[in-house]
C-alpha cells in the first residue's frame, strides 16, 4: 500500500486538474509533519472550528493542497475522467465535541477496525479522517457499494459524513503528529447493494376520464354472456383512448380490472378476461379515439 499512487491539487478548490502525483507514504508523512508555511492554517481552522465559524473555516481550508485518495484521474476531477480507482475509501467524522474526545476516537478506530490503513485528527482537531483498504474497484457504482457497507457498518459513530461516498471529492491535507499508520491493514471485502424500489406510477388523469369511466363501464356492465368479444371491444376503445392522450395506460387496465371484478359473469374467469384487456388495451393503443366535442 505504500506505493499507491494518489493525484495531489493545489491550494484552490476551483482548480480541478491536478498538479502530479504522489504516493500514500507521501501523504501520510504529510499528515504528520507538513511543510511550515502551512502549519499556521491549521491553526487558524482550529479557532475558527472552536468559534463555530464555519465561513472562516471553509475559507482557510481552500488554502490548503489536496488529494483525491480514492481515484486516478486524467484531466480534470470529475468521473468522466477517472482512469482508475486506487484501493482506497475515505472516511470522515466531523464536529465531534472536543478534541479529546476527537483523539480517543481516533485511537478506537484504528484499533477496532483492521480495515483502517491510517487514522488521524482533521485539520480543526474536531473530526476524525481515516483512509480504509478495499478492493480495486471497476467503476463508481462498485465504490459505492463499499461504501454503502462501511456506512451501515459505522453510521452510528458521532459525525460520520456521507461525503465521501463521492470518490472524486478532494481530502484537505491535515496536520496530526500523531496519526495511527499500518500498511498491512486488512481488506474490506463487504458490499452493500440497495435494492431499488419501483417507480410510484403517477396515472395520467384528464377532464376526460370521468366520461371514458362511463363510457367503458355501460359496456362491461351489459355482459351476462358471451364475455370475450364484448369485453375485447370494449377494452380495444379504451386503449384508443389511451392512445389519444386522455387517459394513462396503467390508470386504463387498472380501472377495467376492477370493472371485471365487479361484473358477475366476468369475474367467474377474472385473470383470463384481465388479461384479454391488456392485449386489446395495447391495441388499441395503435389506433387513437377522439372524444367528440
Amino acid at each position: 500500500m505504500k506505493t499507491t499512487i494518489f493525484n495531489y491539487y493545489e491550494a484552490d478548490i476551483k482548480r480541478s486538474v491536478p498538479l502530479g502525483t504522489v504516493n500514500l507514504e507521501y501523504v501520510l508523512n504529510a499528515i504528520k509533519k507538513p511543510k511550515n508555511d502551512i502549519k499556521h492554517i491549521f491553526e487558524q481552522i482550529q479557532v475558527a472550528e472552536q468559534n463555530k465559524d464555519m465561513a472562516t473555516k471553509q475559507v482557510l481550508k481552500s488554502k490548503l493542497y489536496s488529494f483525491t485518495p480514492c481515484v486516478l484521474v486524467n484531466g480534470s476531477r470529475k468521473y468522466a475522467n477517472i482512469v482508475n480507482f486506487t484501493g482506497c475509501l475515505i472516511l470522515d467524522f466531523d464536529h465531534l465535541p472536543n478534541m479529546i474526545y476527537a483523539e480517543e476516537f481516533k485511537i478506537y478506530l484504528f484499533n477496532t477496525y483492521k480495515f483502517v490503513i491510517s487514522a488521524w485528527l482533521s485539520a480543526s482537531k474536531h473530526g476524525v479522517r481515516a483512509i480504509v483498504k478495499i478492493p480495486i474497484c471497476s467503476d463508481v457504482t462498485e465504490f459505492k457499494h463499499y461504501f454503502g457497507a462501511i456506512e451501515n457498518k459505522l453510521k452510528h459513530y458521532n459525525g460520520f459524513d456521507t461525503a465521501p461516498k463521492n470518490c472524486i471529492l478532494p481530502m484537505f491535507i491535515s496536520y496530526d503528529s500523531d496519526i495511527l499508520i499500518r500498511f498491512d491493514a486488512l481488506t474490506f471485502n463487504e458490499k452493500f447493494i440497495p435494492i431499488e424500489k419501483p417507480p410510484v406510477i403517477q396515472y395520467v388523469v384528464s377532464d376526460k376520464t370521468s366520461s371514458i369511466e362511463t363510457i367503458i363501464l355501460k359496456k362491461i356492465n351489459i355482459i351476462i354472456d358471451n364475455g370475450h368479444p364484448q369485453l375485447r371491444a370494449a377494452s380495444y376503445l379504451l386503449g384508443g383512448y389511451v392512445g389519444a392522450g386522455y387517459i394513462d395506460k396503467h390508470y386504463a387496465i387498472d380501472m377495467i380490472n376492477k370493472m371485471i371484478d365487479c361484473n358477475s359473469y366476468l369475474t367467474q374467469k377474472a385473470s383470463i378476461y384481465k388479461a384479454t384487456a391488456k392485449t386489446m388495451i395495447n391495441k388499441g393503443i395503435n389506433e387513437p379515439t377522439y372524444l367528440s366535442k
